[in-house]
């Protein structure tokens, strides 16, 4: 599995699991003690902090998403450059 994909999927999760705390921290009016600087209530920093979990999980999706590139393109020994032919020789094909 890619990796990206790895990421995404646990991001998601993570984030569906944030909302849920947050959402119910807010629906019983928990707050544990305002110690941040924004002066909210816990479940709205779990909420913030989930959006943004989400955003991350969004563009490694799309991240995950894009045609990888190729290590390195193959390299030909053989110039391509056309055989001259001098005069008076016969022509030689292959």
């Amino acid at each position: 599995m890619n990796r990206m994909r790895l990421i995404t999927i646990i991001s998601a999760i993570l984030a569906v699991l944030l909302i849920v705390d947050g959402a119910y921290m807010v629906a019983t009016k928990y707050n544990g003690g305002e110690t941040q600087a924004l002066k909210l209530p816990d479940g709205w920093i779990v909420i913030i902090s989930a959006g943004i979990l989400v955003v991350v999980s969004i563009i490694a999706f799309v991240l995950s998403t894009r045609p990888q590139p190729s290590a390195a393109a193959p390299t030909s020994t053989e110039t391509t450059t056309p055989a001259v032919q001098s005069e008076g020789e016969p022509e030689v094909q292959a």
